[in-house]
């Protein structure tokens, strides 16, 4: 049975990185989005975000197209938006990604007075968010469809991804900011006292997403690998510790500071990551119930 559980991947590294880059790329642009909505003279925020938002995504898809078997009939991924999230996943990350370069063009000549029309500014910034935050969260509709994986079949998983992903948009915009040299630190205090409440709100989701997971017998294996198994080295260290506990202590302690800021934001990334690779590490498909006895079915290897 040990054999079975040791670390194979249903998805390889290129995923895990997409989905790490499409959740920090799409949150960077739904906080920049809000952030505009609450104080529209914050404009440094917004220019951030769009900076890093729709470029991180471009990445991570670049991984995506490279991962595919054959990448020629990719464009089959949006010819079923009706039936399948990849479909409707494909036309989102298109979307956003037309929307930032939108908004890119609109600060070159000859189309920077449209900077100028403030309907038009928030209007594009409302569906930059909007489409931003579908961006982070289809991935967790689209693993929840895989029934086969039960640690991934679960409602609660988009809003897992959703979370996380806010979170380490936050963090890129406050690197942003920092690297910039934003003479105010107010706009970075802000920032860093929403993720706060953020990561609060990340750990709540994991240890119920966890716990109700180990309520399911063909679940309990991942969840055994995650806390006490091959996987729990990465979630303990790499999820709670690095990427929860030291962020929000910097957060609370030192919200604004630059230095405990930068070290906050790389420590949150990281665990944003970690947050990815466990998901996807952790898969374990359902068992066969053969006269009681349950033998459980490891992932394909990469």
């Amino acid at each position: 049975m040990d054999e079975m559980l040791r670390p194979r991947f249903v998805f390889g590294w290129k995923i895990i990185v997409y989905l790490f880059l499409a959740g920090m790329g799409g949150g960077s642009a739904a906080v920049g989005a809000a952030f505009h909505l609450i104080h529209p003279e914050a404009e440094v925020v917004t220019m951030a975000a769009v900076m890093v938002g729709a470029p991180l995504v471009l990445l991570g898809c670049a991984l995506l197209f490279t991962d595919l078997g054959l990448p020629g009939a990719s464009f089959r991924a949006i010819s079923r938006p009706h039936k399948a999230w990849i479909s409707r996943g494909s036309i989102i990350l298109t979307i956003f990604i037309l929307l930032g370069a939108i908004y890119f063009g609109s600060w070159v000549w000859p189309y920077q007075g449209l900077t100028g029309s403030s309907s038009f500014r928030s209007v594009l910034n409302i569906l930059y968010g909007i489409f931003g935050a579908l961006t982070v969260i289809y991935t967790g509709f689209l693993f929840d469809t895989t029934r086969s994986i039960p640690f991934w079949s679960t409602p609660i998983l988009p809003l897992l991804f959703l979370v996380s992903g806010v979170s380490t948009g936050v963090f890129a915009l406050i690197l942003t900011l920092l690297l910039w040299g934003v003479p105010s630190s107010s706009y970075i205090s802000m920032l860093s006292q929403f993720d706060a409440f953020v990561l609060l709100f990340e750990a709540l989701i994991i240890f119920f997403y966890l716990h109700g997971m180990h309520e399911v017998t063909a679940a309990r294996a991942s969840v055994r690998r995650v806390v006490r198994g091959d996987l729990s080295l990465s979630f303990w260290v790499g999820v709670v510790l690095v990427g929860l506990v030291i962020p929000f202590l910097l957060e609370i302690l030192w919200g604004g500071d630059p230095a405990p800021m930068v070290l906050a934001s790389l420590c949150g990334l990281a665990g944003g990551l970690y947050v990815r690779y466990v998901v996807v590490s952790g898969a374990v498909k359902a068992p066969l119930n053969a006269d009681g006895v349950f033998v459980y079915l490891a992932p394909r290897p990469e």
